[in-house]
């Protein structure tokens, strides 16, 4: 056994609302990615030892007493918990109910087409980004490999931070090249070390944590790392401060050590709402989505056992046929002989008859299953488009309700601003070497944002509501009081969203109109 190093004690902490909410973060990210991840995904293992999955086991479906057991074994309490030892899910298909419906069912994708769906719409308009001229160089390349803070956005941080609620940011200059020195100014421009590079950190990867008395700084924390060496990937620790960071092993031995100058720890975690009862953990507003996905894949699997079963019908026929060995006796081109039965002068042959199945308990599952759909599509403020004939189509939902939706969309507009805003202070932090004067003079220049009306009605629809407001507009007249504040009403129902000064102009205007009407008859 290797011996403890001086870092062992620091690298065992955690932190109690990592323990707490640690699997619920990994479940939401499971439920974003869906895919095998989410089929072979592990939260624990039950009082039999078998592993908990988003596929329910039923008590039918656990191994007798007595058995060779399939479970895997308890993992203590580390990080993290893997999936590598696992054997491939179509082992036990063919002879075990619930690893047939493990690898059968597809899973739902939920989650991420709500989350894909609202971020298409806000990031289908301009977002405004305005700031000092090294601000915005950083956004024009915020990885070092010329991604932009839109394209990083887009593709990697809101999808994160819409499904766990919470992620953590970290913002650091680039590393020496081996066998480089750093002398000058001239060096660091040369190696592209005057620059800073953006990352990030998974909540159930920032194990332990230290904040600051405001509650929104860390004054110390430990990450877990993965690092590949040969190909093979390694988990390490690293412990940052506000003057280094210092990377361990599993045993709490010392790999490096890296000092920085920020003054503080160059890691900012983004919420899109806190959780009232923790201090440092996000509230997901896509939590109830991904539980309703969870159940569809569950009743979506009991449809899938109970359609293949029932696709192989039972026979019921005399029991003299039946071998000892459970066998029953075919006989050349499969044929099934039938038992002869000699009563007197009568001569009978007893049949063989095929067991009906009853389907009413799978039609309900597939009325719950489509229940679901509807809470999810409520959920996300998803409406459905309707036939000719007043009925609803069938398939998933893709139009976002005007005023629900918009309503909803500008929120998350309002975070995903507020949290890029969060980002340029701790960049310009970097950038500034900790020099928190010259921060606070660039953050006052700092503008974004994100827009606040979103395009939700169709080109017909648009039309429709124009013609119908410019109707009743020129039919109005003999009660210029109310009629302007019904058409004010109107207005917004109509174009949600807008700006309150733009609200202001379009009221003045119409109440112009109603009053030259009224002059004019």
């Amino acid at each position: 056994m290797a011996s403890r190093g001086p870092g062992f004690e620091l690298i065992q902490k955690r932190h109690p609302e990592w323990a707490e909410h640690q699997l619920r973060w990994r479940w939401l990210l499971d439920s974003l990615e869906g895919g095998q991840r989410y089929r072979d995904a592990i939260y624990g293992y039950d009082q039999q030892g078998m592993p908990c999955r988003n596929l329910v086991r039923h008590k039918r479906e656990y191994p007798v007493p007595g058995t060779e057991s399939t479970a895997i074994g308890r993992s203590g309490e580390g990080w993290p918990i893997t999936n590598s030892s696992m054997s491939p899910i179509f082992g036990n298909a063919t002879d075990d109910d619930y690893e047939l419906r493990r690898a059968r069912t597809p899973v739902p994708t939920f989650l991420a087409e709500t989350v894909e769906t609202h971020l298409s719409r806000i990031y289908a308009r301009e977002v405004v980004r305005d700031g000092a001229p090294m601000l915005r160089k950083w956004w024009s390349d915020v990885n070092g490999c010329t991604l932009t803070i839109n394209q990083w956005m887009v593709e990697t941080i809101a999808p994160l931070l819409l499904s766990l609620g919470q992620i953590d940011v970290i913002i650091d200059r680039p590393r020496i090249p081996a066998g480089e020195a750093v002398e000058t100014q001239a060096d660091c421009i040369r190696l592209g070390l005057d620059n800073c590079i953006a990352g990030y950190i998974l909540p159930e990867n920032m194990v332990w944590w230290k904040l600051d008395e405001s509650c929104r700084k860390y004054e110390e924390c430990l990450v877990a790392e993965t690092i590949e060496i040969d190909g093979d990937k390694m988990p390490f620790f690293r412990h940052w401060t506000s003057e280094q960071s210092t990377l361990y092993d599993t045993h709490g031995h010392v790999i490096e050590i890296v000092s920085h100058n920020i003054g503080r720890v160059p890691i900012e975690r983004l919420f899109l709402s806190r959780k009232a009862r923790s201090r440092n953990v996000g509230q997901s507003r896509y939590e109830g989505i991904a539980e309703r996905q969870r159940e569809y894949y569950n009743r979506d699997s009991e449809l899938i056992l109970s359609d293949t079963t029932q696709a192989h019908p039972l026979m019921q026929g005399p029991e003299d046929f039946i071998q000892p060995d459970g066998s029953i006796p075919i006989g050349p081109g499969w044929l099934l002989p039938k038992k002869k039965n000699n009563t007197g002068n009568t001569v009978t042959y007893e049949g063989f008859e095929v067991v009906s199945f009853n389907k009413d308990g799978a039609e309900s599952i597939r009325r719950n299953k489509a229940d679901i759909r509807d809470d999810v599509d409520r959920d996300s403020a998803l409406v459905r488009s309707v036939e000719r004939n007043g009925q609803v189509q069938s398939g998933v939902a893709k139009a976002i309700d005007l005023h629900d939706g918009n309503n909803r969309l500008a929120k998350l507009a309002k975070a995903l601003a507020r949290a890029e805003l969060q980002i340029a202070k701790l960049v310009l932090t970097i950038l500034h070497d900790g020099d928190f004067q010259k921060v606070a003079k660039d953050v006052r220049n700092i503008r974004i944002e994100y827009p606040s009306e979103f395009d939700l009605l169709t080109t017909g629809e648009l039309a429709d509501a124009t013609r119908g407001f410019q109707r009743i507009l020129s039919e109005s007249g003999r009660l210029p009081l109310t009629e302007g504040l019904l058409l004010r009403r109107l207005l917004r129902l109509c174009m949600p969203g807008l700006a309150d000064d733009l609200y202001v102009k379009c009221d003045q205007e119409i109440q112009e109109y109603l009053n030259n009407k009224v002059k004019k008859s």
